[in-house]
C-alpha cells in the first residue's frame, strides 16, 4: 500500500543523533508513513543504525552535499507527500500530523513550521537567539516574514514539507550548491517566483541540538557565506535577502533589549555579517582558482 507520506533524513557522521530522530518518527500520531535514509558517505555506522528503522537506507560511495542527498531520497519516495527533516532533529509526536492538516487545503503545496532549541547557557543560548536554524529560539515567523493570512516565502528543511506533485513540476533542490548551507534559499525564492504557496503551521515542530561553542558559531557562519556565493552567483539580485536579513536582525534587538544577554547576542550578530564576507571570498576565490 502506498504511503501517504515519505519522511526523508540525510545524515552525514551522526549515527547517535539519528537514532535518536528514527526514535521520534516511531512515535507519531499519524501512522501511514515511510522512512527514507540517505547517507551521505558517512565514516560512522550512520547507515546501520538506519536499517533497524527502515529499509530504504542508500549511502552514497562519496560526499555530494544535502541538496543532491535530499533530492536522491525524493526519488526514491513513494507518498504523496514528501516530509523533511535532519538527523540533529528529532520531531514532535504530533508532526506528521500537523503536515496532514495543513495539507487539506488543496491549494497548499508546501508546508514550514517552527524549530525548538533546547537552553545551553550562557553562550549557547546567545547563538540560538540568532534564529537559526529554522527560527531558533526567535521563532520562524521573526526570521522570515508571515503575512496575515499564515504564508511564507521561506523554507527550512529541518522541517518541511512538500507536494511531490510539486517537486516533480518544478524540481526539488538545486544540485549546483554543493555545501548545506544556501540551497535553502536558493528553493524558496525559487518557488517564491513560480507563486508556490508556503504555508506556514506553527504547531509542527521539531527540536534541533544548539550549537554551544564560540568555535561551531565560527565554523558556521563561515559556511553560509560560502553558501551565499552560490546565491548571488544564482540570482544576481541579493537585495531581497539583505533586506530580510536586516529586518530579522532588528526584530532579534528588539526581542532581546532586556535580555541579560543581549552584550553577546550583539557581539555574535555583528560576527554573523563579517564572518559571512570572510566564507563568500573564501568559496570565490576557491572557485576563481578552479
Amino acid at each position: 500500500m502506498t504511503p501517504k507520506i515519505s519522511v526523508v533524513i540525510p545524515v552525514f557522521n551522526q549515527a547517535a543523533l539519528l537514532k535518536k530522530a528514527l526514535e521520534s518518527l516511531k512515535r507519531q500520531t499519524f501512522k501511514d508513513f515511510e522512512i527514507i535514509v540517505i547517507d551521505d558517505c558517512s565514516k560512522d555506522n550512520s547507515s546501520e543504525v538506519a536499517r533497524a528503522y527502515t529499509q530504504k537506507v542508500f549511502k552514497n560511495i562519496e560526499n555530494k552535499g544535502p541538496a543532491r542527498t535530499r533530492n536522491i531520497g525524493i526519488s526514491n519516495s513513494e507518498g504523496e507527500i514528501i516530509a523533511f527533516t535532519d538527523s540533529d532533529c528529532d520531531v514532535n509526536e504530533d508532526w506528521l500530523e500537523e503536515i496532514v492538516k495543513t495539507f487539506q487545503n488543496k491549494d497548499i503545496q508546501v508546508s514550514v513550521g517552527n524549530t525548538t532549541i533546547p537552553p545551553s547557557g550562557y553562550i549557547g543560548d546567545s547563538i540560538s537567539t540568532l534564529g537559526h536554524p529554522g527560527g531558533g529560539t526567535m521563532g520562524f515567523d521573526k526570521m522570515w516574514k508571515v503575512d496575515k493570512n499564515g504564508f511564507a516565502t521561506n523554507i527550512s528543511s529541518c522541517n518541511l514539507a512538500i507536494r511531490k506533485s510539486t517537486l516533480e513540476k518544478y524540481s526539488g533542490f538545486d544540485e549546483t550548491f554543493p555545501l548545506a548551507a544556501g540551497e535553502e534559499l536558493e528553493l524558496s525564492q525559487r518557488y517564491k517566483n513560480l507563486g508556490v504557496k508556503i504555508k506556514y503551521n506553527s504547531k509542527q515542530k521539531v527540536n534541533h541540538i544548539p550549537r554551544k561553542s564560540l568555535k561551531s558559531f565560527w565554523q558556521w557562519q563561515i559556511y553560509r557565506g560560502r553558501g551565499n556565493y552560490y546565491i548571488k552567483k544564482k540570482f544576481k539580485d541579493v537585495h531581497p535577502f539583505i533586506k530580510n536579513k536586516i529586518w530579522s536582525s532588528k526584530n532579534i534587538i528588539k526581542k532581546n533589549i532586556c535580555n541579560n544577554k543581549l552584550p553577546m547576542i550583539l557581539i555574535l550578530l555583528s560576527l554573523s555579517f563579517v564572518l559571512q564576507q570572510i566564507g563568500y571570498i573564501i568559496e570565490k576565490r576557491k572557485k576563481h582558482k578552479n
